[in-house]
């Protein structure tokens, strides 16, 4: 995943609250505080967004915070403000992570605000709108959308006298080509495998799970089934590319250091999608882009459908975080957002705007990665047990990559402890 990073801080900023002028909770602007927990170009747009809002709307004030929250670690700097009632008016949420938020009453439910017509709620794609709601309850708006793709360096290809994927290959293919790709002397590899420890690990991996014809958990969410033959060969291909190959970069670092080694020309095939373009597109790659390989003909993707999620300080500051996102996430908005980070729309309007073909003449395959959300069949489970089950997983994924552990032995080591959590009743 993604794919967005660092920004924001534990520091709540109150809203309206009282001033040697004497003002008073209901009167003047009324003052909200928003975590994006973005980084670099990221954050720069974000924060034009927010700057241009409040030049033109003196009755909200929308703070952000440079502490040190980033994307991949919102939920636990979230879930601790939650407790200690320092969180912020709106936080940017993997879509993941939505049922630890909703079922605390501090997060606010927008189920009745969203069918305010102005919103344009049906607009949304049907995936962003599903990860918004858990249960009955809506807990903010979708922030983004993307989808997995492979982005390759076209000239580096062309120097192992290797042709650009194309729509139909296979993860044989892959493999064979990372493997061509792989120069030690010059410190050139094939593909790179984020082993961090977060989501970025387990979900590029899922894909190959669901490709081979596995789940993440049983349909009732109650056990696991990643540990499944189809777990097991599909992390049994990244052990031969990473142990057997050598043509895995295997990064450990949370500053991904896998993109900067695609953004210096030493990476052949990248995992990613377009939360990347903005920099490979500055640091001058000739790049493609190409759907995920497939396994016999399943070219199935993961799509990470994130929110903006509202977390309740009273009726009137969800009332002006509302009356933000609705403006931030309006077709236009997201048009400069996309415009600035390569983001995909996540409004089917947005394709009718005149900028639009613009958006897609400044980011070459872009539309390429839009198509391919129709391979975006399947979400992560919306469990509230899902994060600790992805880190169980992260950690076998890791220990195989590393050669510490075989792909079975490490797959039901996690499903063990995976098990026993998804035991735990309110765990």
């Amino acid at each position: 995943m993604k794919r967005i990073a660092p920004i924001l801080a534990l520091l709540l900023v109150g809203a309206a609250a009282c001033s040697s002028g004497g003002r008073t909770e209901s009167s003047g602007p009324v003052e909200i505080t928003i975590w994006h927990g973005q980084a670099d170009i990221a954050a720069k747009s974000i924060e034009g967004l927010v700057a241009k809002f409040n030049s033109t709307h003196p009755n909200i004030k929308v703070r952000t915070d440079s502490g040190g929250a980033t994307a991949d670690a919102m939920l636990p700097k979230v879930t601790a403000a939650l407790a200690a009632g320092t969180y912020p008016d709106i936080a940017y949420l993997y879509g993941s992570w939505a049922p630890n938020v909703a079922h605390s009453p501090k997060a606010a439910d927008l189920s009745k605000v969203v069918r305010d017509p102005k919103i344009g709620w049906n607009d949304f794609w049907p995936n962003t709108r599903q990860v918004a709601t858990v249960g009955h309850k809506v807990i903010g708006f979708p922030a983004n959308v993307d989808d997995l793709a492979v982005l390759y360096n076209k000239k580096l290809l062309a120097k192992a006298g290797l042709r650009p994927p194309g729509p139909d290959w296979t993860w044989d293919d892959f493999r064979t080509m990372a493997h061509r790709l792989t120069d030690a002397a010059t410190q050139t590899y094939g593909t790179t495998w984020a082993v961090s420890g977060g989501e970025e690990t387990t979900w590029t991996y899922w894909p190959l799970v669901w490709q081979n014809g596995g789940q993440i958990l049983s349909p009732d969410m109650k056990r696991t089934a990643f540990d499944s033959p189809a777990g097991v060969q599909g992390l049994t291909l990244l052990q031969q590319m990473a142990v057997q190959d050598k043509s895995v970069y295997i990064d450990s670092s949370p500053a991904e250091k896998g993109q900067k080694l695609f953004e210096s020309g030493r990476l052949g095939l990248f995992l990613a999608g377009p939360w990347v373009l903005p920099d490979v597109q500055a640091a001058k790659i000739d790049y493609g882009i190409a759907p995920l390989p497939g396994t016999n003909g399943d070219h199935q993707t993961i799509s990470g459908p994130d929110d903006w999620a509202v977390l309740d300080h009273g009726s009137r500051r969800v009332k002006a975080a509302t009356e933000f996102l609705t403006w931030l996430t309006a077709p236009e908005q997201q048009l400069v957002w996309m415009n600035d980070t390569g983001a995909l729309p996540t409004r089917q309007s947005i394709a009718k705007l005149p900028g639009y073909q613009a958006y897609l003449r400044k980011y070459p395959g872009v539309d390429v990665v839009t198509a391919n959300l129709a391979n975006a069949r399947q979400v992560r489970p919306a469990s509230t047990r899902y994060p600790r089950v992805s880190a169980y997983v992260a950690g076998a994924i890791t220990s195989v990559l590393l050669g510490r552990s075989d792909p079975k032995t490490a797959l039901d080591d996690a499903a063990r402890k995976s098990d026993a959590l998804l035991r735990v009743p309110g765990a």
